[in-house]
């Protein structure tokens, strides 16, 4: 079916009924079609839904990142992921208990949705091109949802492994397409510190499921503790589905383009052409092989962590579970958000952002060192391994920023899939099972005491791991000083397009009230759209590169660099058409009014 194209004369585009699982997924009477000759910035699309503010799509994507990596936590807590059957223990305890798993076989459960993940990241990734990338998310998080609960019902370790692969496969979706729209919709001052508000959900959702895996587990028996997560991720998949969808920057959301081939034979060139032009980018790569060895070492912490401290200390395993819980939680919190405000006060720059996790590298393995190899006691120890885990976590909103910024718009999600899948693949997921296999080396034919200590050898080994990575970003940061910056790059563009649409209005491109600059004259080093409702004070736009925030007051609105409007009060990005028009055209008026 050919795209539709602009009436002549109106500017509007004629409606076309979609099939009704197109219109679920393109978000049907949601999002209007754009013909391909339109620039993305000049796409007329209605409001977004009632109850969007970014600041409230960040708690609801954060409240969906902390349920995901809890369900990690889940299933390696000491509650829920048990104890071997032993002479002492026949029963053992926990899914190793019932299930009657080695350590290896427990390993490849923390792996095991990456089978998932790996087949369908790409998938999402793709798709989001032609459908609503808020669907898609509701399908995967549904898809997710289901999983949790079924690992509940599991009855052996193939059905538990089963279980976990489509956990991977939902998980695939949110991973994709999430971060992309915290970067188009966060107030470009603050993307650095949104990124680490959202990334540090990653350690403290770990956390909470250590936490919240041995308190259920205690209570109600392991099963039931993903019956729960299951359930309480059904809101989040009921509001994807129900609520009219946001647009991601570089999709489309009207269905497959005609243009573009739709045998199964043209998809996969089609994705192999963009993975390709993804892997050219020498910041992308040199990023992901840095992050890929960080998240070996975060592997093993987060599945083996508890169990080792548990075992070198003689604990109990509620108490192993809690302590590591609320540390790795404190510690992913306050070190999420320090590398977020040290990226935004240091300037939000590629080679900056590579400075900090060479940084976070480098100085975090030198106390997780010190801890697993000086610390005699507890106390010691977890204060070592605390301050190592808080610098460890700066790297989250850095990374996550230089993955964004340092390929095009378009090609985000595939990006964020491409390095979920290459740091999943060779990173976090053999790490654990490798670890399990180096561990049942060194304690085999040593006594229960010398055996647990070994622990701390084979935890060393694997930290080693960031000499590498940490050398991987400081080579980033040199080679990131030439490389494009895509988040600039596309501001710089913004500011052109206003610019050459404000000049076009002709008498509405000139209006100021007392002192305000005229909207439509180029400034030296004008900051953007004058706040709407402060005739006084507000700039020209200028021909420097500044992110350009959507005044949205009474006197209209401004373009921003990724179509969000911004709050004039709060300085956070609201929907564009509350009051005004709600299309993302430059309006006569947006300067001064």
């Amino acid at each position: 079916m050919p795209l539709p194209t602009r009436a002549s004369g109106t500017g509007q585009l004629p409606q076309q009924p979609p099939s009704p699982l197109a219109g679920l997924l393109q978000g049907e009477g949601m999002a209007e079609p754009v013909s391909d000759t339109d620039t993305e910035a000049e796409v007329q699309r209605q409001p977004p839904p009632r109850w969007f503010t970014p600041l409230r799509l960040l708690i609801i994507f954060c409240f969906a990142n902390i349920m995901v990596y809890m369900d990690r936590g889940v299933i390696a807590s000491n509650g829920v992921n048990g104890s071997q059957r032993t002479a002492d223990n026949p029963k053992g305890s926990g899914i190793q208990g019932d299930f009657g798993l080695s350590n290896a076989e427990d390993g490849l459960l923390a792996t095991a949705f990456m089978v998932g993940l790996l087949l369908a990241s790409p998938i999402f990734s793709e798709a989001c091109k032609h459908y609503s990338a808020f669907r898609l998310i509701g399908i995967g998080m549904g898809t997710w949802a289901v999983a949790v609960a079924g690992c509940g019902l599991s009855f052996n370790f193939g059905s538990i492994f089963a279980c976990r692969m489509f956990v991977g496969v939902g998980e695939a979706s949110f991973v994709a397409l999430a971060s992309p729209f915290i970067d188009d919709y966060a107030p470009p001052q603050l993307k650095a510190r949104w990124f680490a508000i959202f990334y540090m959900c990653i350690p403290t959702g770990f956390a909470l499921g250590y936490v919240y895996g041995g308190l259920v587990a205690a209570a109600l028996g392991w099963r039931a503790a993903f019956f729960i997560s299951g359930g309480i991720m059904v809101p989040f998949v009921a509001l994807m589905f129900l609520s009219r969808p946001l647009h991601l920057h570089g999709t489309r959301d009207i269905g497959p383009d005609p243009t573009r081939p739709k045998t199964a034979i043209g998809v996969v060139k089609e994705f192999g052409v963009d993975a390709v032009a993804v892997s050219k980018h020498p910041v992308w790569r040199n990023m992901v092989g840095g992050y890929t060895l960080y998240c070996a070492l975060l592997g093993v912490f987060a599945f083996w962590g508890p169990k080792a401290g548990k075992e070198i200390y003689d604990m109990k395993s509620t108490s192993a579970d809690l302590v590591f819980g609320g540390v790795t939680a404190l510690a992913g919190v306050v070190g999420g958000l320090l590398g977020g405000i040290s990226l935004d006060m240091l300037g939000s720059t590629l080679r900056n952002a590579n400075l900090i996790c060479a940084f976070a590298n480098l100085g975090g393995m030198t106390l997780c060192l010190l801890a697993f190899l000086v610390a005699k006691d507890f106390v010691t120890f977890m204060v070592l391994f605390a301050f190592g885990e808080v610098i460890l976590f700066l790297i989250q909103a850095p990374v996550g920023a230089i993955g964004m910024w340092s390929v095009p718009p378009a090609l985000r999600p595939l990006a964020i899939s491409l390095n979920t899948i290459i740091m999943h693949l060779i990173g976090d997921v053999p790490s654990p099972p490798l670890l399990g296999l180096l561990q049942t080396r060194l304690s085999a034919g040593k006594p229960p005491q010398e055996a647990a200590q070994m622990w701390r050898i084979s935890l060393s080994v694997f930290t080693l791991l960031l000499f590498p990575g940490g050398l991987f970003f400081l080579w980033n940061a040199k080679v990131s000083g030439s490389a494009k910056d895509y988040r600039s790059k596309t501001e710089h563009d913004a500011a052109e397009a206003r610019i050459t649409r404000l000049s076009a209005t002709g008498s509405r491109g000139r209006r100021s009230s007392g002192t305000g600059a005229a909207a439509g004259a180029p400034a030296g080093d004008g900051g953007g759209a004058a706040p709407g409702g402060d005739g006084g004070s507000g700039g020209a736009a200028g021909g420097a590169v500044e992110p350009l925030l959507d005044k949205a007051a009474s006197g209209g609105a401004g373009l921003d660099t990724n179509g969000a409007a911004a709050d004039c009060e709060a300085g956070l990005a609201q929907p564009a058409g509350r009051g005004a028009a709600g299309r993302l055209r430059v309006r006569g008026g947006s300067g001064a009014s």
